[in-house]
């Protein structure tokens, strides 16, 4: 890239470390985070969360615990993106127990979910038939005034209109959709 005259900084290997995820070439990606560094820049929670997405992404969830873990431990980040980006990601490849897990663990270290955390989690919830589980995250979400997105509410209305009517799932909608 020097080569070539494009100016070099930390967007620039932030866009490429995240091709390199998509491309399911993880191994590349921490290479260029190495590359970060040797330039003299410093890694933004966009990189981890990069090299995070990536690592689930390649079904290795335990590196990027420890990555996460690291990241935490050492303070190189703002814990509620990085919590609500884990939790995304586990969510994504159907990790529900694992995200709940991390959900806990966020609020135990004082780190507030955002109505995008909450979202996510319920979306999870209603996807993996864990109706109850959802039903609660909705009251305690909704408590601090944050609403349910149009994917959630989606989700919901779907799930209405071709499951077998479940209690749990009809009380939702009762109390969410009068």
């Amino acid at each position: 890239m020097c080569v070539e005259s494009v100016p070099v900084n930390v967007i620039t290997f932030n866009t490429i470390i995240n091709c390199f995820c998509h491309l399911d070439r993880v191994d590349f990606a921490f290479s260029l985070l190495a590359g970060i560094i040797k330039h003299g820049f410093v890694p933004d929670v966009f990189t981890y969360n990069t090299l995070i997405r990536g690592l689930i992404s390649q079904d290795m969830p335990h590196e990027a615990q420890l990555l996460f873990q690291n990241l935490i431990r050492f303070k190189l980040i703002q814990p509620n993106v990085t919590y609500t980006v884990m939790i995304q990601a586990y969510c994504l490849e159907g990790l529900l127990d694992e995200a709940n897990e991390l959900f806990r663990e966020m609020k135990a270290h004082d780190c507030l979910p955002n109505d995008v955390t909450y979202n996510t989690l319920i979306r999870c919830c209603l996807q993996n038939n864990k109706y109850y589980e959802a039903d609660v995250l909705l009251d305690e979400m909704l408590g601090r005034r944050f609403a349910a997105d149009a994917s959630t509410t989606s989700v919901l209305l779907d799930l209405l209109e071709v499951q077998e009517p479940d209690p749990t799932l009809l009380a939702l909608r009762e109390k969410y959709f009068p």
